[in-house]
């Protein structure tokens, strides 16, 4: 959602909450290796690791279906070349592949947390794939000025309002994911998205840091 006090700008939007997905994929990948090998040194890292992976699969998911549902059928109107069945086919791949997540949750707070680690990073391995030339060509076909010579500004705010009220209605808890995705975003990038949530939010779950 684009704060109404500012100009719309759905390319940098979209830029965005690439870039809150991008780092957490990188960081689960990364820890979730280390782990896997060492241990967690500490039953509280095994606990955050957990949430963090639940938070980047509501992210993610909740992302794609804005973009199926709210986001391309607004952009073939006026944005026809664009590949959208690639695009969409590349969702429910990652959608396929984010299925294992929640049982390997269940699996990592077990006895045995390998036995749910293991298919976590293979999945994090297998949309890592995916995920790098999926981003790169959204971000080709719907650039800064390809948005704003086929959508006025009206209109994007409209979809920005509307995709991003999707996504917090299809993703939490909101005490989990407004602090995940402010805090894979540096912080001038923080501020930005930070308007898109209501201050009653703000002040109640995002910690101060």
């Amino acid at each position: 959602m684009t704060p109404t006090n500012t100009t719309p700008d759905l390319a940098q939007d979209l830029i965005r909450i690439h870039k809150v997905i991008t780092r957490a994929l990188y960081t689960s990948l990364i820890k979730g290796r280390e782990y896997f090998q060492s241990g967690f040194p500490q039953p509280d890292l095994l606990h955050g690791y957990s949430n963090y992976i639940h938070c980047l699969s509501e992210v993610l998911g909740s992302h794609h279906r804005g973009e199926d549902l709210i986001a391309f059928p607004a952009f073939m109107k006026v944005m026809p070349s664009a590949p959208y069945a690639q695009l969409s086919a590349d969702h429910h791949a990652v959608e396929m592949l984010m299925i294992s997540i929640p049982q390997a949750l269940k699996d990592l707070s077990g006895e045995t947390p390998n036995m749910g680690l293991q298919p976590i990073v293979d999945t994090l391995e297998k949309l890592s794939a995916i995920w790098e030339p999926h981003i790169l060509l959204e971000e080709h076909f719907f650039s800064r000025e390809a948005i704003k010579a086929a959508i006025d500004l009206d209109e994007q705010r409209r979809i920005g309002e509307a995709a991003s009220t999707y996504s917090q209605e299809h993703s939490g808890p909101p005490y989990w994911v407004v602090p995940f995705i402010l805090y894979n975003l540096e912080p001038d990038e923080r501020a930005i998205m930070a308007a898109n949530f209501p201050p009653a939010i703000l002040n109640e779950l995002v910690p101060i840091v």
